[in-house]
């Protein structure tokens, strides 16, 4: 596996843990105790992470026939 590939997988892996963690950080007690800019900018924050984690997968995928990725 290439170094390339490896740092992809890397960051694709990171990110899902983080998006997972605040995916579930956003629907506890301490959340709705946030401010409302707080929350609509960790709103905007999970959404932009789930954009970028779709981007890193669908880059993983097109990749997959080019290096024999499975």
């Amino acid at each position: 596996m290439s170094t390339f590939l490896e740092r992809l997988i890397d960051e694709r892996d990171e990110l899902r843990n983080k998006y997972e963690k605040l995916d579930g950080f956003l629907f506890t007690e301490q959340f709705e105790k946030l401010d409302d800019v707080q929350a609509a900018l960790l709103q905007i924050q999970h959404s932009s992470m789930k954009t970028y984690l779709q981007c890193l997968n669908e880059r993983l995928i097109r990749l997959e026939p080019q290096i024999g990725f499975e």
